[in-house]
């Protein structure tokens, strides 16, 4: 008898020490939880940041494709259609925000026009496109090739900026303005070797109408077919940058 009392107790005991301890984790466990949350908050807001901040990686052929390009062109000055480049870049950013594309630089008309259908499209959407403090990161040489006619480098850059869209009384809708983002963007540089290969259907050069946007397969017109839109004849043997595309 004696004996399952103690036995009771000491079970009494155990369980009420399960208890304490138990009660002990789940105070500890209340008094970090917040704590777990807010590091869990901060690592994700961190790689958030990171994110954010860090500059896409491109397509590095720079070494690769510069021999091969002053072979066929030794004038060619890679730090000048570099900049060319970035400045026509950054300008067609400037011209969408502004809705002018009359502000793009070094642009052929067929840049110009798709440019145009950007700015046309946003203003039949009601809204406005911000590209808000552009930084340029790294521009390397993407690729090179002969096609038909055409001598063509693609270049492509890292870009940041704050990117969004904005209704008519301001509203973003797009978007947003408190964080940047990262995007890259190849830019076609095209150099008409031999207009005959490229008049016999062979062209790799996207020509368009910078009214309608319609194709223009005779690089010798004066006046588009379609909507009688006055055409400037595209320079044979110099460099154009031709469009940009994000990628």
């Amino acid at each position: 008898m004696m004996t399952g009392i103690i036995y009771a107790v000491i079970g009494l005991v155990g369980l009420g020490l399960i208890f304490a301890v138990v009660a002990k984790v789940s105070n500890i466990f209340k008094s970090v939880s917040p704590l777990i949350d807010a590091i869990s908050k901060t690592d994700f807001d961190g790689l958030e940041s990171e994110i954010a901040t860090t500059p896409k990686s491109v397509s590095g052929m720079t070494s690769l494709c510069i021999p091969r390009i002053t072979k066929d062109f030794p004038e060619f000055n890679w730090y000048e259609f570099k900049q060319k480049a970035e400045n026509m870049l950054l300008s067609a950013f400037n011209a969408i925000e502004e809705e002018d594309a009359s502000l793009i630089m070094n642009a052929s008309n067929d840049l110009r026009s798709q440019v145009a259908l950007i700015i046309d499209a946003n203003q039949d959407a009601g809204v406005r496109e911000i590209f808000r403090e552009p930084k340029i990161h790294q521009t390397e040489i993407k690729d090179y090739r002969k096609q038909g006619g055409n001598c063509i480098i693609v270049l492509q850059s890292a870009v940041g900026f704050y990117h969004y869209k904005v209704d008519r009384s301001g509203s973003i809708v797009a978007g947003t303005n408190t964080v940047t983002t990262q995007k890259r963007y190849d830019t076609e540089l095209v150099y008409v070797q031999d207009i005959d290969l490229v008049e016999d259907g062979q062209k790799a050069l996207g020509a368009t109408c910078p009214q309608c946007g319609a194709p223009i397969k005779d690089l010798g017109s004066k006046v588009c077919r379609y909507c009688g839109c006055g055409l400037t004849e595209i320079n044979i043997k110099v460099w154009s940058i031709n469009k940009f595309t994000e990628c």
